[in-house]
């Protein structure tokens, strides 16, 4: 059969045809591994009678074992461009740890994207197949007990990038980009600095350096872009307990500040400061001091924004009962709403 006509009839919903008949090498090498990607990325719809043993059909979720059968009925799931898109970004502090947390949460709350940081698991054992039930494509880069980076979409997930171009800082999986619904999205886990004394906040700066200049190499303020993460950088004192206590202190340091005024002028905007102008609201609290209980905390987990996503911002909150549920990260996502024109 030829392999345009197959297609036709996957769009169509027709019934596949046995793909066990010795329809040719070709066929199998161009065809067969396309359904299959489609079927993972939950762009393809599959309903399977058993062989017509049950009186009705049921869908199939793609799984790593799962294979097609010869009287299964096939589609590609046509998803219309989303009007509106609820996109987040929260540390979990431990994918494995969170999933039940993660998984209500999506289920409630139904955001199309979502960037995770910290999962800290290799990539074998990321839960994939759990968030593909749950309705979410996933793509990953992590490492055993340390850093990690994921995002979850509802809508296909193109031109995916691990790490820095350049190559820097490759061992750690801290970056991860991709284009969903014609946004370029660059997820990232900033590193914590610790002390200003420390080799590790010396890191933080390079790290951050360079993360400018791998947006300066590859965009413009003019493209649609939205960099989200834990950036560990309260930007100003409406996002710290005390400006005072903090001075010099890292996450509030001025050479941290100065990067932050760099991303401004480059031409990002932290849109979460479009719609708040208070102070005293964090997403993340210690779980030392019980932060939270005492709403001691810090302002570090940020969507920022080019100018053509943030005149399309319609809200942007910290879903602080998050944090609040059993078993908790010790930050809450935050969530903005944009029109997708």
């Amino acid at each position: 059969m030829d392999q345009h006509k197959v297609l036709e009839l996957v769009k169509s919903g027709t019934t596949i045809i046995n793909l066990s008949e010795k329809l040719g090498e070709d066929f199998h090498r161009s065809i067969v591994p396309k359904l299959y990607q489609w079927w993972r990325n939950n762009s393809l719809e599959v309903k399977r009678s058993w062989g017509g043993k049950l009186g009705k059909t049921e869908t199939i979720v793609y799984s790593n074992s799962s294979c097609f059968l010869p009287d299964d009925e096939i589609r590609i799931v046509e998803l219309e461009s989303a009007e509106i898109l609820r996109i987040a970004t929260w540390n979990v502090n431990s994918i494995r740890i969170r999933l039940p947390l993660i998984l209500s949460w999506l289920a409630e709350e139904q955001p199309d994207i979502v960037c995770l940081q910290e999962t800290k698991v290799e990539d074998h054992q990321f839960p994939e197949q759990e968030l593909r039930e749950a309705g979410y494509n996933s793509v990953f880069a992590g490492q055993k007990s340390y850093n990690g980076v994921a995002i979850l979409s509802k809508y296909p997930i193109d031109d995916v990038r691990i790490g820095f171009k350049s190559g820097y800082d490759g061992d750690n999986k801290r970056l991860l980009r991709a284009v969903i619904e014609g946004i370029t999205i660059v997820n990232v886990y900033v590193p914590q600095g610790q002390t200003e004394d420390s080799p590790k906040f010396l890191y933080k700066l390079e790290f951050l350096g360079k993360l400018l200049e791998e947006l300066s190499a590859g965009y413009t303020q003019k493209d649609r872009l939205v960099l989200l993460g834990d950036i560990n950088i309260a930007p100003d004192e409406r996002d710290v307990v005390s400006a005072d206590a903090m001075q010099n202190v890292v996450s509030f340091h001025p050479k941290e500040h100065e990067f932050i005024e760099q991303f401004k002028q480059w031409g990002l905007q932290d849109i979460y400061r479009q719609f708040h102008k208070d102070g005293g609201l964090f997403s993340w609290w210690d779980f030392r001091t019980r932060g939270f209980e005492k709403n001691e905390g810090m302002r570090i987990d940020h969507i920022w924004v080019t100018d053509s996503i943030a005149d399309q911002c319609q809200s942007c909150e910290i879903d602080v009962n998050n944090r609040s549920q059993p078993k908790p990260s010790d930050h809450a996502p935050v969530v903005c709403v944009v029109k997708n024109r």
